[in-house]
């Protein structure tokens, strides 16, 4: 697996909720070995702590 594979995955899971890839279980395969990789999930982590800390720090706070 390269980098471009786990970019990959990245863009086919978001087709996953479609079913669209029903037809394709080559690609579901290919999917769930790279969300498998220890890489993968630490990349998917750290992105999500991001946009967490992002969304965190934009949400408006009561005037006290």
């Amino acid at each position: 697996f390269s980098a471009g594979d786990l970019m990959m995955v990245t863009v086919l899971r978001r087709l996953e909720s479609t079913h669209l890839l029903d037809a394709f279980p080559d690609l579901l395969a290919y999917i769930a070995r790279g969300e498998a990789r220890p890489a993968y999930r630490q990349a998917f982590t750290d992105q999500l702590a991001v946009f967490e800390a992002a969304s965190s720090a934009t949400k408006p706070t009561a005037d006290p």
